[in-house]
């Protein structure tokens, strides 16, 4: 739980705010050294790849500008007045936001520099480079609010503009993301202010009680190392499969100018997907964390039982890699969602590090409480490891940091979660004998309904029904470029895509029999949203298959779309999820 300290008078709020903002510049003028090492020794290797592919003077002339302000940061670094105050701050965080700004400008000029006008691969290879860039600097380079938008704005606009104005089609699509990507980088940045500025001010406004506040201090430095070791690590991993995109793609171009075989190109693309879905399942976890200390998804406990919910996972692993061994009278009582999150990560852990044998998921009683345990005969963890492995980007059997094998956040979700639930976590292992993690939780109380779980679908278990030729399908997508991209692939499918970008084109349809399947996007312009569509659409036709696709599905969202009777997928969607949910729907 957070909440805002509320100043008893005016004086003591405008002090905290300003005690807030030297805290938050104090913590933000100090670059890291090592942070700063790695990135320049990234940036050589995308100035050594375009300097290969494009110019040899234009990727000098870059890197000579970043290894100057990179310098210029760690060899010169900010000196604040001491002590600061209200009349020396106000330049001090001028001056911090100049430095950054020079420092993120020179990386965005790689937008100028090394962009090619000719080759159409070469300009989506910078414009990916770009966007890993922003994306890692809004986690590691600046705690001030207008100096990070103003550095991300200079870091993305540049390749913005040249892929709008000299780019191919598909580079100008791009710039679009792009356009969509700062602004989502924007208020994640304020946001992530905003919340450590409340943490400063909570610390401040216990000015009373010395002793206290001395040991928040304490903390919060650590916190602060831990959140700077956790950025830089993110950073590296974020920056890795960008980096083999990049390199893939120039790959493709070279086997596709050589005429090379389909199997070798086919091997490329296939490297180049498992890039981006490295990439897209750190972003996911990275905003799973977020999620988890901003305490976005509220805690709701209700009666679980839990013999059907591990059975489910059992299931979802196929195989008959995992057992279940559970009574059928175990009924919880916690947040099914939390639960659901901290099983799911403790069962992909068990089976990532177990390449032989099973996985069980046992539970026994122990007085009011169930405990649950997640056992493995994998690879084992060491007594001296085992205080780390719930650590952000640990990973004990993996010190390759092979990302098929994960990132590392898995158990730290975990360990977030359990505290959210106010349960304590043990684990048991020894090298080559496995692994048990197990927590307990409080038995439901009797006579309390229970909440309604999955249960294994039989038609899912049946082969797949082939996608009917002719599917008409109604896809209402704001976003012209996934509509397009929609529509492509249900035409590949035999299926006949009726686009609308609205609501109310779609309620001005005359009408909807002729329609399969209704796809629709929540945010929508005008009036009304893609629930309200989906609301009228089952009106006027309750027979009609509705599905919600759209990035704003989350909990309360799916919960409607079941008492609805519609499906819910989140975007992105993977085309075989896709096309999955139109085989249930069709009729």
């Amino acid at each position: 739980m957070s909440f805002s300290p509320t100043p008893a008078h005016p004086e003591a709020a405008g002090a905290d705010r300003f005690a807030i903002r030297c805290e938050v510049l104090r913590l933000s003028a100090q670059p890291s050294g090592a942070v700063l090492s790695v990135q320049f020794l990234l940036d050589c290797g995308v100035a050594a790849l375009f300097a290969w592919q494009y110019s040899v003077p234009h990727a000098a002339a870059w890197l000579a500008l970043i290894a100057a302000t990179t310098a210029w940061r760690g060899f010169f670094p900010q000196r604040l007045p001491v002590p600061l105050t209200a009349d020396n701050l106000p330049p001090a965080l001028r001056q911090h936001t100049l430095r950054i700004a020079l420092h993120e400008g020179a990386h965005g000029l790689a937008g100028v520099l090394l962009f090619n006008p000719h080759d159409p691969t070469s300009q989506l290879m910078i414009g990916l480079v770009v966007m890993a860039m922003t994306l890692s600097s809004a986690f590691s380079v600046s705690y001030y609010t207008p100096a990070m938008q103003l550095a991300i704005t200079l870091l993305l606009a540049p390749v913005i503009a040249m892929g709008l104005a000299l780019g191919a089609p598909v580079m100008k699509v791009l710039s679009l993301l792009g356009i969509g990507l700062l602004a989502m980088v924007w208020k994640l940045v304020s946001e992530r202010s905003r919340q450590l500025e409340e943490n400063i001010g909570l610390r401040h406004n216990e000015s009373t009680l010395r002793q206290q506040a001395l040991a928040g201090l304490q903390e919060a430095q650590q916190a602060e190392a831990e959140r700077l070791r956790f950025f830089s690590a993110a950073n590296h991993d974020l920056r890795q499969p960008v980096m083999a995109m990049g390199l893939q793609a120039e790959v493709l171009r070279q086997q596709l100018h050589a005429g090379e075989d389909m199997a070798r190109v086919m091997n490329t693309v296939a490297a180049l997907s498992r890039a981006q879905q490295a990439l897209e399942g750190l972003t996911n976890q990275l905003l799973e964390i977020g999620r988890i200390e901003a305490a976005a998804d509220p805690i709701a406990p209700v009666a679980i039982a839990l013999a059907p919910l591990l059975n489910e996972f059992a299931r979802q692993a196929g195989s008959g890699r995992v057992r279940v061994r559970c009574p059928a009278t175990a009924v919880v009582w916690t947040d099914l969602v939390a639960l659901r999150r901290i099983l799911g990560n403790l069962v992909d852990n068990a089976l990532k590090f177990t390449p032989r044998g099973r996985v069980l998921l046992a539970c026994r009683q122990r007085g009011e409480r169930w405990r649950i345990e997640v056992r493995d005969a994998g690879i084992g963890i060491a007594p001296e490891a085992q205080d780390r492995v719930f650590g952000d980007f640990e990973q004990v059997g993996n010190v390759e940091r092979n990302l098929q094998r994960g990132h590392g956040l898995g158990l730290a979700i975990v360990r977030r979660l359990a505290l959210r639930l106010g349960v304590e976590m043990s684990l048991r292992s020894a090298p080559g004998r496995g692994s048990v993690f197990a927590f307990a939780l409080p038995a439901a109380p009797p006579g309390v309904p229970l909440a309604p779980t999955p249960v294994a679908d039989a038609e899912a278990a049946q082969a797949p029904q082939p996608l009917r030729p002719g599917l008409v399908v109604l896809v209402v997508e704001d976003n012209a470029v996934v509509a397009d991209g929609i529509a492509a692939l249900l035409r590949l499918w035999g299926a006949r895509p009726q686009l609308c970008g609205s609501a109310a084109e779609a309620l001005a349809l005359p009408d909807l029999a002729p329609f399969d399947i209704a796809l629709c996007d929540i945010r929508l312009p005008g009036r009304l949203d893609g629930i309200a569509l989906a609301t009228e659409l089952q009106r006027r036709r309750p027979s009609l298959p509705i599905a919600l696709v759209s990035a704003d599905i989350d909990d309360a969202t799916r919960q409607l779309a079941h008492e609805r009777g519609w499906q819910a997928l989140r975007k992105p969607v993977h085309p075989a999820t896709l096309q999955a949910l139109l085989r249930r729907l069709q009729r």
